[in-house]
């Protein structure tokens, strides 16, 4: 009997992984590679903003992920409600699933219970980018306050680039005079980690543009009935609320020994250079639920480079090869301003001895232009559509 390979999640993770593994075993190895997604297409994340901003049709944001039969991947949808390392099973509402290698990236769990946050819109799902696409058409001015309460989510620099883009948006609506644009974040200085080529460039954009910048926040709640974002020092009115839901972990590591408690969380923990599981040898976890217990952002570019490490470190066991991981050595950050682009490269060094890998303080600037804008954008539907 071929080894049973199981991919969980159809996001960027286990895509990667799902046709990566492909590539490398089909007509070499017995095996067979089974991707459990709960959706039957891959909808790329970043392009959610454009979905919400109303320049994107959300049809042209994502791909059946049937596209990866063609490769020799079965595809299945279902649920993931629980994962049993111990036994080898993954259990989901379609039935349970046995393995012998399982590679599984689920994401986060976007929190919008905590801080009340789900009174206000957001752009994390397509049914939230559509919401908010819809409340930004019939918004006439007034207050916009984009509230990120804790400093793991989604996407890092998300905050700075939505609020800087509705500056442009507004502007080209002719109503700019009307609105105020605030930013609430727990950094006390904006898009810190990057460091301060890009606090710099940051700090003059929202001074230019009149933003509002509230940083070192000490969040409470929003209190929707009188329409203000509740900090320790102060009450922040809005009538437009954009909401950055923390990240949490995924429901399926909950109780199971794959998961431990971080200072910075509850986290999946993993090797830092293959993303396997520090408890099982059969496990990778090269999601972003593990991003934060190696030090790497929350994100889609170091979820990639670690899907392709798991991978690459299984195909080598299975063919007799040595593993060639090729973990991710720099993260290139791609940010729309609404009037102009910026590109910035973090070099990664993997320090495997205390398994972190270390970019912060290792960002700079290659690109600020008009220019950026265009690169970002193709950047990311290039990749949709080389994806499968």
């Amino acid at each position: 009997m071929g080894k049973r390979i199981l991919v969980l999640g159809g996001g960027v993770g286990g895509v990667v992984a799902a046709k990566r593994l492909a590539e490398r075993l089909r007509g070499r190895v017995d095996a067979e590679i089974t991707l459990i997604s709960d959706t039957d297409y891959y909808l790329l994340p970043p392009l959610l903003v454009n979905i919400a901003l109303g320049d994107l049709d959300p049809a042209r944001a994502q791909l059946p992920l049937s596209m990866l039969s063609k490769r020799g991947v079965k595809v299945v949808k279902a649920s993931v409600t629980k994962v049993d390392p111990d036994n080898r099973v993954v259990e989901t509402n379609q039935g349970k699933f046995n393995y012998d290698y399982l590679i599984a990236s689920l994401g986060t769990e976007f929190d919008f219970k905590s801080y009340n946050l789900g009174v206000g819109y957001h752009n994390y799902t397509l049914d939230g980018a559509l919401k908010l696409r819809e409340a930004l058409r019939n918004f006439k001015g007034g207050s916009v306050v984009v509230f990120t309460p804790e400093p793991i989510y989604r996407c890092g620099v998300y905050p700075f680039e939505i609020i800087s883009q509705l500056d442009t948006i507004f502007r080209k609506r002719g109503i700019r005079d009307k609105v105020e644009l605030t930013l609430i974040h727990p950094f006390e200085r904006p898009i810190q980690p990057l460091g301060p080529e890009a606090v710099k460039i940051t700090e003059e954009t929202f001074a230019r543009k009149g933003i509002r910048y509230i940083g070192n926040a000490r969040p409470l709640e929003v209190d929707d009935k009188n329409k203000v974002v509740v900090i320790t020092a102060d009450k922040v009115k809005y009538d437009l609320l954009i909401v950055v839901p923390p990240a949490r972990l995924p429901k399926p590591f909950d109780g199971t020994p794959l998961a431990a408690d971080l200072p910075n969380g509850r986290w999946t923990v993993v090797d830092v250079y293959t993303g396997r599981s520090i408890k099982y040898d059969d496990v990778y976890l090269p999601g972003e639920h593990s991003m934060p217990s190696i030090g790497l952002p929350t994100a889609g570019v170091p979820v990639h480079f670690t899907a392709l490490a798991s991978a690459g470190a299984v195909a080598g066991e299975l063919l007799g090869e040595p593993i060639d991981p090729a973990q991710i050595n720099a993260m290139a950050c791609a940010m729309d301003y609404g009037d102009f682009g910026l590109m910035f490269n973090c070099d990664i060094k993997l320090n495997l001895k205390d398994n972190k890998a270390l970019w912060m303080g290792n960002c700079y600037s290659i690109l600020t232009s008009p220019l950026g804008k265009l690169i970002k954008d193709l950047f990311y539907k290039t990749w949709l559509q080389t994806t499968m």
